[in-house]
């Protein structure tokens, strides 16, 4: 559940970064960085688990926001 949760709430981070670019960014209190670094730990701590087509579709967003992010 959680990481689906979390799927979504990734793929609404890409389209907006898609729509609002760095200005995205302000929403979060840890700022791009640290927004980054959360969607990756959370790939990370998922995966421990197992891999899942749930959780390599989390990492593929994820993946995407760090490329449009750089």
């Amino acid at each position: 559940m959680s990481a689906a949760d979390k799927l979504h709430n990734g793929r609404a981070v890409l389209h907006n970064l898609r729509q609002e670019g760095e200005k995205l960014w302000s929403r979060f209190n840890g700022g791009k960085e640290g927004t980054l670094w959360y969607y990756r730990s959370l790939v990370s701590a998922f995966l421990e688990h197992g891999s899942t087509e749930l959780v390599e579709e989390l990492d593929r967003v994820v993946t995407e926001i760090e490329n449009l992010a750089e």
